[in-house]
């Protein structure tokens, strides 16, 4: 108990760093990009379901145009983001060269630790609700209700395995040999001969 106490509020506050070291690389260099890419490739999606009759939900071609908008416009945002260091600040030439240069390492640091936070999001409620009195009850009995399983699983099969004979019995089954067994005792039965039957009333 004291180490899940200790380990709930060190998830959450790994979150809140992350979310924090995330967020300005994220901001300015991913969320734009994400935010016209999704647009861009719905449209995309849509033309593509209307011109098709095959395409039932046209995922392939979303994912292929985000794609294909990231390639381009990713270095478009950076190229827009040195113009306006060089024309709009005071920065000498080495600064805002040293900017430029870090722009795809923010961007990569960015999703990586976006990715670290979603991680620790989901698994903050599973943690949180293991604090509570009536989730830690019902996790304590667990063991129990697996060996009631268990044991009630175990009693199935001593009852009811006998009935299969070799399945249950031996170490080894030939599995062709019971599968071609058991298809021969689904098949119908053969139908009785019409045509004989025809040919006698035609006698008659």
């Amino acid at each position: 108990p004291l180490l899940l106490d200790i380990k709930v509020p060190y998830r959450i506050a790994h979150l809140l760093f992350t979310i924090f070291v995330a967020a300005i690389p994220s901001i300015f260099l991913n969320l734009p990009i994400g935010l016209l890419s999704n647009l861009y490739a719905e449209k995309k999606r849509k033309k593509a379901l209307a011109a098709s009759k095959v395409k039932i939900r046209g995922m392939d071609v979303l994912l292929s145009e985000k794609v294909m908008f990231c390639i381009v416009m990713v270095p478009a945002l950076w190229l827009f983001y040195l113009f306006l260091l060089l024309f709009l600040t005071n920065l000498d030439y080495e600064a805002t060269l040293l900017f430029f240069v870090s722009m795809p390492i923010a961007a990569y640091a960015g999703i990586m630790v976006t990715e670290s936070g979603m991680v620790d999001y989901k698994d903050i409620k599973p943690w949180l609700m293991k604090l509570h009195p009536a989730t830690r009850k019902r996790l304590r009995q667990l063991p129990k209700t697996r060996m009631a399983l268990v044991q009630k699983l175990r009693e199935f099969v001593g009852e009811f395995g006998p009935q299969l004979g070799e399945i249950y019995y031996e170490q080894e089954v030939d599995w062709k040999k019971v599968q071609g067994e058991a298809s021969s005792d689904l098949s119908p039965p053969p139908s009785p001969n019409l045509g004989g039957q025809k040919e006698k009333k035609k006698n008659i």
